[in-house]
C-alpha cells in the first residue's frame, strides 16, 4: 500500500511540474494538490478535494501541503544530523 501512495505522489509532482506556468513557484516535489493549496487556487482545490472527498479534518489538498512541509523538514532534520 505505501508503494501505491508513493508512486501516486510521484505522478502528482510529475504533473504539477510539467503543467506548471511559473516553475519558480513550485518544484520537484510538490504536488499538484499541495500547489493547489498554498497558491489558493480555489475552484482546482474544490475539485481535487471533491474527488478525494473521503479525505476530511483537513481536506485532501491541505493534507497534501501539510504533508509536503513535513517531508521537507524532515530531511532538512536529516541533512543537519549527518557529520
Amino acid at each position: 500500500m505505501r508503494r501505491i501512495k508513493m508512486i501516486g505522489s510521484a505522478l502528482s509532482q510529475l504533473g504539477n511540474v510539467l503543467t506548471a506556468f511559473d516553475l519558480n513557484n513550485t518544484g520537484p516535489n510538490e504536488s499538484w494538490s499541495a500547489r493547489f493549496y498554498r497558491q489558493d487556487r480555489t475552484a482546482r482545490e474544490r475539485l481535487v478535494n471533491a474527488v478525494f472527498f473521503w479525505q476530511q479534518n483537513p481536506p485532501h489538498c491541505e493534507r497534501a501541503y501539510l504533508s509536503d512541509v513535513a517531508d521537507a523538514y524532515a530531511l532538512i532534520k536529516e541533512h543537519e544530523q549527518r557529520p
